[in-house]
């Protein structure tokens, strides 16, 4: 097993069924090719692409792999009617996280700026022709969470047939893992982190957690998490304590499972529901678990 830090997670690579110097060469690459998408994407980066994009005030030419997040991050918003939003990064910011995360280090004693709704898609202008992207005054973009999820699914690709890729719950498991039975994946209770809700059986996919105890600190007597409601700009308040989506990709199963956790028990199960070739686990607040879609639970 590799580890490394990125993207202000810790990033896991497993390959059971290599050697240890493989193991280490792949761990390598993959540290070097998370590290440039982060000298890109990162809001947090005065030079990476995002940033200057932040800062811009005309439109900006951009290259083909940011253009192409962006168009596709303009897509899962239309699917989402709007709940996943590129265009949050002024109400993180607004809510104390304004650095890269590290427990403890976005605590602090004032209080929080007044939250503001996102202006949402509609603040952006992307033009496929000149590859350039345009937004409007206000609009910051946080392009964090998709980022993650793409950056395991561009890895995966040159994982060995018997390997996995975690980073901070974002996850992709190739193979039928070391006992040829299938990737065996925890998924873990949110009010007590030593307790297995339940575990699943996952080949070739990819899972995904949204809870809101995984990123959080204390910005004047409140606590505050990362997972903003566009429809609010502050951190969701929902009746769901955690998601864990699966689906063929680690990009999607991000997207779906924080909607889901945005919209709560009853709505996010319907929208949840309504995605073929997925499953989830949605964990209600008060440890209610809710199963849905396609899912193999060990021991079933």
């Amino acid at each position: 097993m590799g580890t490394f830090r990125a993207m202000g997670t810790e990033v896991t690579v497993l390959a059971p069924c290599a050697s240890l110097e493989i193991e280490d060469a792949l761990t390598q690459y993959v540290a070097e090719r998370f590290e440039g998408l982060e000298q890109t994407f990162s809001r947090f980066r005065p030079e990476s692409v995002v940033s200057r994009l932040n800062r811009s005030r005309r439109a900006m030419a951009v290259p083909d792999e940011v253009f192409d997040v962006l168009s596709r991050a303009e897509a899962y918003t239309q699917l989402t009617d709007g709940m996943f939003d590129p265009t949050i990064g002024a109400a993180l910011s607004a809510s104390g996280y304004d650095k890269s995360f590290v427990p403890g280090a976005l605590d602090r004693a004032a209080p929080a700026t007044a939250p503001a709704p996102a202006l949402g898609i509609r603040g952006l202008r992307l033009d496929p022709s000149a590859r350039t992207v345009e937004r409007a005054r206000g609009v910051q973009l946080d392009l964090g969470g998709i980022v993650k999820g793409y950056a395991v699914d561009l890895v995966a690709q040159s994982l060995p047939a018997c390997a996995a890729l975690d980073a901070g719950g974002d996850a992709f498991l190739r193979g039928d893992g070391p006992d040829a039975e299938g990737w065996l994946v925890d998924v873990e209770d949110p009010r007590d982190a030593s307790r297995t809700v339940m575990s699943l059986r996952v080949r070739d996919a990819a899972v995904a957690t949204s809870a809101a105890n995984r990123r959080h600190w204390r910005v004047g007597d409140r606590q505050m998490h990362h997972l903003i409601d566009p429809r609010t700009g502050a951190p969701a308040v929902t009746d769901l304590a955690q998601v864990t989506v699966v689906a063929p990709r680690a990009e999607l199963a991000d997207v779906l499972a924080k909607t889901t956790f945005l919209l709560g028990v009853q709505a996010g199960a319907r929208f949840l529901g309504s995605i073929p070739e997925v499953g989830g686990v949605l964990i209600g607040a008060g440890g209610e678990v809710v199963r849905l879609g396609r899912l193999e639970v060990q021991g079933d």
